[in-house]
C-alpha cells in the first residue's frame, strides 16, 4: 500500500521519467477515488469547458485548439483506462461537444436577428440578405443533427427560430415559404418529435405554411397542403389509438385544436370556390349589403351550413369566418367588395354568419379561443374586417357594443393595457392620413371654388358622420 501511494503522488506530480504510467486498474476500483479516473475527469472539465466558451467566440481557431486539446487528453489517458470506459466517456464528450455548439450557434443566430429587427422594423436589402442567410444556415445545422435523435431538442429550438424570423419577414411583405417548409419536414421525421405532445407547434407550423401560401396567391397549393396537414394529423392519431394507452384530456384537447386549425386552411379557399362560375356567364348583379333575417335559425345560406358540417361549436365557426375574410393583399384601410358576384355574395353570408355568432356568446379576455367563447381580440379584428367590407352600419353598430364591453367588463382589462402597449404602425398611420385626405378634399375643393365658408359648408353636410370618422 506504501509503495501504490508513493507511486501514485509521484505520478501525480509528474515525475514519471524513470517509470511507465501505471493503469487505472492499478489503483483498485474504477469510481471517482482511483486517482487516474479522477485525473482524467478534472482534465476534460479544466480544458473543455473553458474551450467551449472561447470557440463560441472565435469558431475555426476555437475548433483547432479544442480538437488539440482533445488528442493530448484521448492520447495521455487512453493506455491508461480500461477500453470499453474510454469508448463511452469519448461519445459521450462528443455528443456534449456536438449539442453545445449546435446550441450556440443557435443562439448566435437568435441575437442576430434581434439585432437586425431592432435595428429597422422594415430591413433594407443588406439586413433582408443577412436574414435569409441565418435561415440559411439554421437549415444547414439543422440537416447535420437530423439523424441523432438525441438531439431532437436542438431540432425543435431551430424549427422555433425559423418561424420567428419567417414570421418576422411575412410581417414586411416577403416570401419565406421554403425555410417553413424545412422546418415541418424536419418535425415530421425526428421519431421523438412525433409525440402527441409536440402537435400543437406542429399545427402552428403547418398554419404558417398555409398562410404564407394565401399570402403568395397560391390558395390551391395552401388547400392542398393544409389537406396533407390533415392526413398526418390522422396517421398521427391512429398510431396514438394503436399504442393502447388510454389519451389524456389534453392529447385530446391538442388534436381536436390541430383539426380545427387546419380545417380552417381548408375552409378559407373551399367556401368561395364552388361558387364560382365560369367567365362569360350572365352574373346578375348582387347587392353588397347584408340581408335581414339574423333571428331565423340556422342554417340560412349555403355558407352556415358548410360551417355547421364542418366545425362543432360557435367558436370553431367564428374562427373560419375570420379567415375567410381575411385578405393579407389588402392593405388596412382599403375598403370595399371584391367585382366577381359570388365572391361578395359568400363574403356577405359571411359577414351575417360572423354578427350572429358575436352577438350570441360571451367574450374571452384570453389570447385564445377557450371553449365555447371568443377572443377580444378577435372580435375586434372581426369589426376591422366589417368597416374593410363598408358594412358601415354593422361597424358602428358592434363598435358601439364592443367599446361598451371594454369599458365596464373588468376581465377585459387586460387586454386593453395590452392594447394600449403596442407600438404604433407607419404603415397603418399612413393609410390613415391618405384615407382622411381622400374623405376631405373634395369638401375643401369644393368650399374654395364656390367661396364657401368652410366651416358652415361642413356643418351641412350630410352623413357628417361618414366623412369624419372618429
Amino acid at each position: 500500500k506504501t509503495n501504490k501511494k508513493m507511486t501514485s503522488l509521484i505520478w501525480l506530480c509528474g515525475d514519471s521519467s524513470e517509470m511507465d504510467p501505471l493503469p487505472a486498474s492499478y489503483y483498485g476500483k474504477l469510481d471517482k477515488s482511483n486517482p487516474v479516473i479522477s485525473s482524467f475527469e478534472k482534465d476534460l472539465k479544466d480544458n473543455i469547458f473553458g474551450l467551449l466558451t472561447y470557440s463560441e467566440l472565435n469558431f475555426v481557431l476555437g475548433l483547432t485548439v479544442m480538437s488539440m486539446k482533445l488528442f493530448d487528453i484521448w492520447k495521455k489517458y487512453e493506455p491508461r483506462l480500461p477500453t470499453p470506459y474510454f469508448h463511452e466517456r469519448l461519445l459521450q464528450i462528443a455528443d456534449f461537444l456536438f449539442a453545445s455548439k449546435f446550441h450556440a450557434l443557435q443562439g448566435e443566430c437568435l441575437c442576430t436577428f434581434h439585432l437586425e429587427r431592432e435595428r429597422s422594423k422594415r430591413p433594407d436589402p443588406s439586413g433582408l440578405q443577412k436574414l435569409l442567410e441565418i435561415l440559411t444556415f439554421l437549415r444547414i445545422m439543422m440537416q447535420a443533427i437530423l439523424p441523432h435523435e438525441s438531439l431532437c431538442w436542438l431540432l425543435y429550438n431551430g424549427s422555433l427560430h425559423i418561424y420567428n424570423i419567417c414570421r418576422f419577414l411575412m410581417s414586411v411583405s416577403h416570401a419565406a415559404l421554403e425555410y417553413l417548409l424545412w422546418a415541418c419536414v424536419c418535425l415530421e421525421t425526428s421519431v421523438p418529435l412525433l409525440m402527441p405532445r409536440f402537435l400543437p407547434w406542429r399545427a402552428t407550423l403547418y398554419c404558417a405554411v398555409c398562410e404564407c401560401y394565401y399570402d403568395g396567391q397560391a390558395a390551391v397549393q395552401a388547400e392542398v397542403f393544409a389537406r396533407r396537414a390533415l392526413g398526418k394529423v390522422s396517421e398521427l392519431g391512429k398510431l396514438e389509438e394503436l399504442s393502447g394507452s388510454p389519451s389524456s384530456a389534453e392529447t385530446q384537447r391538442a388534436f381536436k385544436e390541430a383539426t380545427i386549425k387546419l380545417a380552417v386552411m381548408v375552409f378559407k379557399r373551399s367556401v368561395y370556390e364552388p361558387r364560382k362560375k365560369p367567365k362569360g356567364l350572365f352574373r346578375p348583379k348582387q347587392k353588397s349589403s347584408l340581408k335581414e333575417g339574423h333571428n331565423i335559425p340556422w342554417p340560412r345560406t349555403l355558407t352556415e351550413q358548410i360551417l355547421m358540417e364542418l366545425f362543432e361549436g360557435n367558436a370553431a365557426q367564428f374562427l373560419a369566418v375570420l379567415e375567410g375574410l381575411w385578405d393579407s393583399s389588402c392593405r388596412p384601410l382599403h375598403t370595399g367588395m371584391s367585382d366577381e358576384p359570388e365572391i361578395q355574395e359568400v363574403a356577405l353570408e359571411l359577414i351575417s354568419a360572423g354578427i350572429s355568432i358575436l352577438s350570441g356568446i360571451p367574450l374571452h379576455p384570453s389570447m385564445f379561443f377557450w371553449k365555447n367563447q371568443i377572443p377580444v381580440e378577435s372580435a375586434v379584428k372581426f369589426v376591422k374586417l366589417l368597416f374593410r367590407y363598408e358594412q358601415w352600419d354593422a361597424f358602428r353598430s358592434l363598435t358601439d357594443n364592443l367599446m361598451a364591453v371594454l369599458m365596464t367588463d373588468s376581465t377585459c382589462m387586460p387586454i386593453c393595457f395590452y392594447m394600449q402597449d403596442i407600438q404604433v404602425d407607419g404603415d397603418m398611420v399612413l393609410d390613415i392620413v391618405l384615407f382622411l385626405w381622400a374623405k376631405c378634399k373634395v369638401v375643401f375643393q369644393r368650399a374654395q371654388a364656390r367661396h364657401y365658408d368652410q366651416v358652415h359648408y361642413l356643418g351641412k353636410t350630410e352623413n357628417q358622420d361618414k366623412v369624419i370618422i372618429t
